[in-house]
């Protein structure tokens, strides 16, 4: 059917026949319904990108080959749907084959845009072409253009977030398909949202191109950011603005090269190094300006005196609007009022988070009375809801006497921070029980160590309380924790995968954020007393401007024993002395390529934890990286670092446990200082690396470090090949190489690790096999395996893994595993839901 179409056939035919077929067919066939609802989504996320192509193929009058051979598998693919629809329930051996083919199609329409770059490359060059054929634009602006292409060109591997919603890195910054990638989640069922998403929604439509600018303005805690992601996620504007919507959250002190940059990322390309903030906004002009269809940018959360970010980013090109969030009124510019709940409203929302099903089991009056102290703001209503869940009259007592009691204790919404205030009080009353409630305020406390906004990653803070609380290394008490701070609303969790929560763990969790007024709460809390007597001491450096007190305790120690410092990209001081000698945990956030550790660090003998994090597009150098004299410190946790630091500074930390490369430049360094690992950290236990683009093995000499009982690779799409030397970590307990796309195979050796309990290959898509002794993997508990095309059969050994009890896996992989379960009774199956979402992590 549609093999004539081949011959100089558009692009465009061709791909909508195979929607139609996907579509049709997956209405009236229940057999694959998930597999086509998967492909449905896959072809719906990239049809706007392969629209662009085929009308600039047109304007070229010229015809591709990715673009022909991209054809000729859109039409393979649509062969194998009709097939699909004469496939009968009841033969479970095609069925079983034709799932694994339109998995292995879904897949493929991904990883071909992967290893040709055909998406981006060919839109970009053609847009160039039809600028000058159209326009005659001046050279710079082409050359501006050309390097943004070059520099996409430039990136060895191009990452996506997979089935598993784990995601790829490519040199410093991401590739994706879609600036929906870093929208806050929200749910589907918002309470008082209807009437203020309709009018936000017609006030955006109808606002004048000369107008450009629509401002949502409500108090903090109001639901702005909420109502505009939700606004973002309605069908009818994103029918308007397709993927070019771009949601990017503003800083309190915002810069115009970050939020540009955050642009050019979330639309797939490398960020590319802006000389002045002024060639930023020329770059971004240049690339919005060559996308035809409407664009709505959203900035959110933006503050007072930040009003020259909107006036830069109010750029001349047709159709394209800017929705912005903030507490305040920005009166030259078109403005919606966002109210807070009515009382109707928001006594609906506090009961579904206060009471089982909604219905109060506490006298009204009291339930009045916290609902009008929380003052129609949705944030407040969550929060406090959720701390009275499951409490008695008594505690309700209480809690409205503390409530009326309490006196005006911030500058700013008082009446906000009012209400929270109670529940961040009563959270050692919480859920958990014994040792874990004493600890759950001080652990929420820790977030503060993080900047605004920033998605935090759950090993940093597993590292800070590990030392401090002396919790599991293996995150089994850091997840309690997590779960209930979501349970009270206090923070929001990123799970990679609600079905397999139980079995991953720690490992299914992809970050934490927190609401910006949650966090100035907890500011608050410890900025409360003197400088010298604070436990926690967080520190906000813009450029060079270092709080009073730092000059005025240089000669008085201080008593602090977490120490978080926040530096800009204009900070370029030299450090001034100050002694903390009792810090067990050090947190430090930059924007810099180059970063100078303070010299005091060399002071902290008491220092444990080790956080650095780079919150810039590229991995930075660290300087004075002299830490041989902490011999307490046993974790380190780098994020976007170029690891020659590490390397070249000889590193000896004698009781080093952990060390974490996050999203980090590898480079040769980590290959030729491997020997030296074993002598530079001989305890170490743990070693993480992930989404590291430029790992393409792990040196023989990794495997010396004999002590090592867990080792995770994850999401590092050019490693190939691990080595066969693995089987010397005879200690081994943890491998996880989840989402390494091009690792081939497991080493023969690997067999030899009759302490691993478990093992995680998911989405290793390039892996065709399983090692044919599995069965002296004798200790194996838990496997995770899917999505890996070439496995059709199991080795015969698996049925003799006596204490294997879960297998994590897509729906093919499971029926491989239906016939074990006969051999070993305590098996579990959790089969993952499978989605391929084109959606990236983003640096935030």
């Amino acid at each position: 059917m549609a093999a004539p179409l081949l011959g100089g056939a558009a692009l465009g035919p061709v791909f909508d026949l195979l929607l139609k077929s996907v579509i049709d067919v997956g209405i009236h066939i229940a057999t694959f319904r998930s597999k086509f609802l998967s492909l449905k989504q896959t072809l719906i996320d990239i049809k706007p990108v392969f629209d662009d192509i085929e009308r600039l193929s047109k304007v070229l009058d010229g015809r591709d080959e990715e673009i022909d051979m991209f054809k000729k598998q859109l039409m393979k693919g649509e062969e194998l749907v009709l097939k699909c629809s004469k496939i009968k329930r009841c033969d479970p051996l095609k069925k079983w084959s034709y799932s694994r083919k339109l998995t292995k199609l879904d897949n493929s329409l991904v990883k071909f845009c992967q290893i040709h770059g055909l998406i981006q490359v060919v839109r970009d060059s053609k847009q160039i072409l039809v600028k000058v054929n159209e326009n005659g634009k001046k050279l710079e602006e082409i050359h501006s253009m050309m390097r943004n292409v070059s520099l996409m060109r430039s990136g060895s591997s191009i990452g996506f977030t997979n089935s598993s919603g784990s995601s790829g890195w490519m040199n410093g910054s991401s590739f994706g398909f879609s600036g929906l990638s870093n929208m806050p989640q929200v749910s589907d069922s918002m309470v008082g949202f209807e009437v203020p998403l309709h009018e936000l929604k017609q006030k955006l439509k109808l606002l004048q191109e000369k107008d450009q600018v629509l401002v949502l303005s409500a108090p903090p805690g109001c639901g702005k950011t909420t109502l505009a992601a939700k606004l973002c996620q309605e069908d009818d504007i994103k029918a308007i603005y397709s993927d070019n919507i771009f949601f990017v959250t503003v800083t309190k002190t915002p810069k115009i090269k970050c939020i540009v940059g955050e642009i050019f990322e979330k639309k797939g390309y490398r960020v590319p190094e802006f000389a002045t903030k002024d060639d930023a906004i020329c770059q971004l002009n240049n690339f919005l300006g060559g996308i035809t269809q409407p664009i709505l940018l959203v900035l959110d959360d933006v503050w007072s005196e930040s009003e020259f970010i909107i006036d830069h980013l109010k750029l001349q090109i047709p159709d394209f609007k800017i929705l912005v969030t903030s507490r305040f009124v920005f009166p030259k510019f078109d403005t919606y009022k966002l109210k807070g709940l009515s009382e109707e409203d928001a006594k609906h929302l506090f009961c579904t988070s206060a009471f089982k099903d909604g219905i109060p089991d506490v006298r009204l009056d009291l339930v009045d009375k916290v609902v009008r102290s929380c003052g129609g703001f949705p944030l407040a209503l969550r929060v406090v809801g959720r701390s009275l869940c499951g409490q008695s009259e008594v505690i309700w007592l209480n809690r409205v006497m503390m409530q009326s009691k309490r006196q005006i204790f911030f500058p700013t919404e008082n009446d906000l921070l009012r209400s929270l205030q109670t529940s961040i009080d009563a959270l050692d009353k919480g859920a958990l029980h014994s040792r874990e409630t004493t600890i759950l305020r001080d652990c929420y406390l820790d977030l503060g160590s993080f900047p605004e906004d920033q998605r935090i990653h759950p090993a940093a803070l597993l590292d800070m309380w590990v030392e401090r609380y002396n919790l599991d290394e293996d995150g089994i008490t850091a997840m309690a924790i997590f779960l209930e701070l979501s349970s009270q609303n206090l923070v929001n969790l990123a799970l990679a995968r609600q079905d397999a929560r139980a079995v991953l763990g720690l490992h299914n969790l992809h970050y934490i954020q927190q609401h910006d007024m949650l966090r100035e709460l907890v500011i608050h809390r410890c900025d409360e007393k003197p400088v010298e007597e604070r436990m926690r001491i967080y520190i906000n450096i813009k450029g060079n401007d270092f709080p009073r007190w730092w000059f005025e305790q240089r000669l008085q120690p201080l008593q602090a024993e977490v120490l978080s410092i926040v530096t800009d990209e204009d900070f370029s001081c030299n450090w001034h002395g100050v002694r903390f000698p009792k810090v067990e945990v050090l947190v430090l956030n930059f924007e810099t390529r180059t970063y100078n550790l303070p010299p005091f660090i060399e002071q902290m003998s008491q220092l444990k934890t080790l956080v650095v994090t780079n919150n810039g597009f590229f991995p930075a150098n660290l300087n004075n990286f002299q830490l041989c004299s902490l011999l307490n410190l046993k974790r380190i946790n780098l994020e976007r670092i170029s690891v020659t630091s590490i390397f070249t500074a000889n590193l000896q930390l004698p009781n080093l446990r952990k060390i974490s490369l996050n999203m980090c430049e590898i480079g040769e360094a980590f290959e030729n200082s491997a020997a030296k690992m074993p002598y530079m950290w001989p305890k170490l236990v743990e070693m993480n690396i992930e989404y590291c683009s430029d790992l393409t093995k792990v040196p023989a000499e990794t495997c010396d470090l004999v002590d090592l009982k867990r080792l995770s690779i994850c999401n590092c799409h050019e490693l190939v090949a691990l080595p066969e030397e693995l089987g010397r970590l005879t200690n081994l307990e943890v491998l996880r190489l989840r989402s390494c796309t091009n690792l081939a195979e497991l080493p023969k050796s690997i067999v030899k690790l009759n302490r691993l309990k478990f093992l995680d290959v998911y989405d290793c898509v390039a892996m065709d096999n399983l090692p044919l002794e599995m069965d002296r993997l004798c200790s194996l508990q838990t496997l995770c395996m899917g999505s890996s095309l070439g496995i059709d059969k199991l080795p015969d050994s698996v049925l003799k893994l006596v204490k294997l009890e879960d297998v994590v896996c897509d729906e093919e992989t499971a029926y491989l595993w239906e016939s074990v379960m006969e051999h070993l009774k305590n098996l579990r199956i959790t089969v993952m839901e499978e989605h391929i979402n084109l959606n990236l992590l983003h640096r935030s």
